[in-house]
């Protein structure tokens, strides 16, 4: 494609919205490197990279953009550039000419003196007082006591930054944004005194949590930041700690816990009160959390997200009984909450691991019936009575069990039905006729195991776009066949190509099918399609590049 005559090969929707941001001067920059390769930066919903090379003939040897379009080879941020080039190369009106240099920043600063280097230091944070808060924030020595204040400054100049023009962060710039809360999170975890570490870590998850209000966490920037500051808060709970400071910490804890900022985030609430379970150990701080964590079950569990959060909550509370060595309550908490999957699960451990299978069994079985509607764990707890079985020797069972599995997904569990079978061939024929005409993986994977090549070929004719899948065990005894499907694969993919990135797909299928059948083969082919899609150029383009 040349850059003088794209308009007659870009789709025309695409030309014309480029021409749009061309003409809107939505092409913020562009600058010439070397060896006819171009840079350039267009803004749209975000701001993107466009690279592009150009022949001496003006042919466009390739072009990039960082944009997500991906329904066709040339976005309208691409195109734009076109334009802009064009433009430009009338007059050879570039800012940056091929082979200019910067020089090396770090030298040049290490050839200033230190008086000098202070000025230009001092100069930058008159000017950006977010610089100069970070200055003083890393930099500066202070009584402890002082630093919550200097975080507060610290946070209120990055809000300033970041915020002070409209109110709110665009997806721009949501990134750097936690990236600078991410260094202040960083200096908390080198304080010394961690009464004062916590209280800042807790001032940035609220801050953080805020920020969910006014900033578009789409990129999950903001959820990452305030997983690490959970993180951090709970090395810091994990340090070395006095009684009294252990008591003073959970104290905090519970006290953020309860602030209105967790309405609708109960995951960061349980998460700050999981926390606490560093001091489980004292009886009384124990006795605390436990209370606190009781009050928090709702009630009401109609729906499955608050399901889900009682379920958090009960298992923080079994954790603390068990690893203090209330064995007896531990048992009994599990079993008045055999409605959530996950203490059927450790019930059903701690069964197995006395040896009692027969248990096991019934309560697999009874979760079975509990979650019918639900296939996951219907499968996860037929795993459980299929290891019971197996630690039985009830092979019958096992059988049984197995097969459902199979049939359901599981297809590892092929294996240790053959390894049971009597009869190995027979189970197998018995399997393909269950699993046959179903069109899943399942039985593709059957006989892929079993190197089945008749039943293979079958697969393959039912579904032809199968066949570069299974096309080297075809090869070796059906090859004729084999090239008569992969050519047919090849005409339903240009049947249902209908852009250039599809049709420039059918002819990398085609080079491919050409190493199988030959070249003349491929010509043949590819001279039945340019005629059978005369009216499609882009195609016709394509198809002239083998």
């Amino acid at each position: 494609m040349n850059l003088y005559d794209f308009e007659q090969v870009v789709s025309s929707a695409i030309v014309d919205r480029g021409s749009e941001y061309y003409h809107a001067g939505f092409v913020s920059t562009l600058a010439r490197k070397e060896a006819g390769r171009y840079g350039a930066r267009v803004e749209g919903a975000d701001v993107y990279e466009i690279a592009i090379q150009l022949d001496e003939e003006g042919n466009i040897l390739s072009s990039y953009c960082d944009c997500p379009y991906d329904l066709g080879p040339v976005c309208k941020h691409e195109v734009a550039v076109y334009y802009e080039l064009i433009d430009r190369l009338k007059d050879d009106d570039f800012p940056e000419v091929a082979g200019a240099t910067q020089p090396d920043l770090k030298l040049v600063l290490e050839s200033l003196p230190k008086a000098e280097l202070i000025d230009i230091l001092l100069h930058l944070a008159d000017d950006d007082p977010s610089f100069h808060n970070e200055l003083l924030f890393n930099y500066a020595t202070v009584d402890e006591k002082q630093e919550t204040a200097r975080y507060k400054k610290m946070v209120d100049s990055i809000l300033e930054k970041y915020c002070g023009g409209n109110g709110f962060i665009t997806y721009k710039y949501v990134g750097d944004f936690t990236n600078e809360l991410s260094a202040v999170l960083n200096k908390v975890e080198t304080m010394k005194n961690p009464l004062i570490a916590i209280e800042i870590a807790q001032g940035l998850l609220i801050e953080g949590i805020k920020s969910f209000q006014y900033a578009d966490d789409s990129s999950g920037n903001i959820g990452y930041l305030l997983d690490q500051t959970i993180e951090t808060m709970d090395t810091i709970a994990n340090g070395p700690l006095g009684a009294a400071e252990q008591s003073e910490m959970l104290d905090r804890l519970i006290h953020l816990s309860k602030m209105d900022v967790f309405e609708g985030w109960n995951d960061f609430r349980i998460d700050v009160l999981g926390i606490g379970m560093k001091f489980a150990g004292n009886d009384q701080l124990r006795k605390t959390l436990m209370d606190e964590l009781e009050a928090m079950v709702n009630d009401s569990s109609a729906n499955d997200y608050s399901r889900y959060e009682n379920e958090r909550i009960y298992n923080l509370m079994y954790d603390i009984i068990e690893t203090h060595g209330e064995e007896e309550k531990a048992r009994q908490l599990l079993q008045e909450n055999l409605n959530y999957s996950s203490f059927r699960k450790r019930l059903m451990q701690a069964e197995l691991k006395e040896g009692n299978f027969d248990n096991v069994l019934a309560l697999a079985s009874e979760g079975e019936v509990i979650d019918k509607d639900y296939p996951g764990l219907v499968t996860r707890w037929k795993k459980w009575r299929y290891r019971a079985y197996k630690l039985l020797n009830a092979h019958e069972q096992q059988m049984k069990i197995g097969r459902e599995l199979l049939a359901g997904g599981e297809v590892e569990y092929y294996w240790e039905l053959k390894a049971l079978a009597v009869d190995q061939l027979a189970l197998y024929e018995d399997l393909k006729r269950e699993l046959a005409g179903k069109g899943n993986y399942v039985y593709a994977q059957l006989i892929e195991a079993e190197n089945d090549v008749e039943a293979i070929l079958e697969y393959v004719r039912e579904q032809p776009s199968l066949v570069e899948r299974y096309l080297n065990l075809l090869l070796e005894s059906y090859k004729d066949e084999a090239i008569e499907l992969f050519e047919y694969h090849v005409r339903v993919s240009a049947e249902n190509a209908f852009n250039r990135q599809q049709y420039q797909e059918v002819c990398q299928l085609l080079k491919r099918f050409r190493k199988v059948a030959g070249r003349e083969a491929q010509l043949s082919l590819a001279k039945e399609l340019e005629q059978a899609y005369k009216n499609r150029p882009a195609f016709l383009d394509e198809l002239s590049k083998l």
